[in-house]
């Protein structure tokens, strides 16, 4: 089973000290404002030696193909901050192998519209985002909305696994898998096996007319994605060098052979930074949606250790 290790806030401090916001004199609730209280990390259950595969990168013109193997990762949780900011200032401060954005939320009042757990608790929901809840255009369709596809990571019985799921589906279809969530972040939506635009209200139509495209889903943008493959997951980032419509990622992840794969938050959100530790081509390496113009203040990230 998943064990929890204290980690202080002095730590976080500590390890923030390179950061754009970090300075000599910040207090621990000046620190919390931009990087959240850092949460203890679990340990997953240890596997049986095997040859170490590295993190790989595929550059194809702007479209970045990441592979990131089961064994290489020893933590992989959701990260919330209580400001919006900077997918490599959480990097920078919490020190670890990569850092993706994760979830939507809403620019105007800084709130959530993505459901994040974090150690089986809840910490971002968007039910408590009145502008959402309240929302006239959106109230008929808030049931779709809040139901999201998520990314999740589970304990089965002491084995860590991942899975791609719309946020009311069980941890377990087997009455005896014994799974539990115990990490979620949700965003969508759900890109492959089945490409759910209209389903989870991204898109809506009028018979062939298109009345809403609420993420720009049918034009070219610059896309994040995680997907699954055996027990490898797959990070998509597409930027705006190789911009795609989601059915354009779709069929990306059709090529790749992924078993399942859903869209994070994308076009200025779309960010990633990965320390390069066994892949010393990308040391330190940083992908934003437009390198001509500065990275988008984010809420919610996914990092690996």
């Amino acid at each position: 089973m998943f064990t929890k290790r204290t980690v202080s806030i002095l730590l976080l401090l500590a390890m923030s000290v390179g950061s754009s916001y970090a300075v000599s004199s910040a207090t621990i609730e000046e620190q919390q404002q931009y990087f959240g209280i850092p949460e203890p990390a679990f340990e997953v259950v240890k596997k049986p030696p095997t040859a170490p595969r590295r993190i790989e990168i595929e550059n194809k013109n702007g479209l970045y193909i990441i592979r990131i193997p089961y064994e290489k990762i020893n933590l992989i949780r959701p990260h919330v901050t209580k400001l919006l900011t900077f997918n490599k200032s959480v990097y920078d401060a919490l020190n670890v192998e990569l850092v993706v954005n994760g979830g939507y939320f809403d620019a105007n009042n800084k709130r959530t519209v993505s459901y994040v757990v974090i150690d089986g608790e809840t910490v971002l929901d968007p039910t408590k985002n009145q502008s959402l809840m309240n929302s006239p255009s959106l109230a008929a369709h808030l049931d779709e909305i809040l139901d999201r596809t998520e990314f999740r990571v589970l304990d089965c019985g002491g084995e860590m696994k991942f899975d791609i799921q719309k946020h009311s589906a069980p941890a377990s279809k087997k009455r005896f898998d014994r799974c539990k969530i115990v990490h979620s972040i949700q965003a969508g939506p759900e890109l492959y096996p089945n490409l759910r635009m209209e389903e989870e209200y991204f898109v809506a139509k009028d018979g062939d007319k298109v009345v809403r495209d609420s993420i720009t889903a049918l034009k070219k943008c610059a896309r994040t994605a995680i997907g699954i493959k055996g027990k490898d997951l797959y990070l998509i980032i597409a930027t705006v060098k190789h911009k795609v419509t989601l059915p354009e990622l779709s069929k990306i992840c059709a090529d790749l052979n992924l078993d399942k794969a859903m869209n994070f938050d994308g076009g200025g959100s779309t960010s990633l930074n990965f320390k390069g530790t066994d892949n010393m081509a990308y040391k330190n390496f940083e992908i934003i949606s437009d390198k001509k113009k500065s990275a988008r203040k984010l809420k919610s990230f996914l990092i690996i250790n």
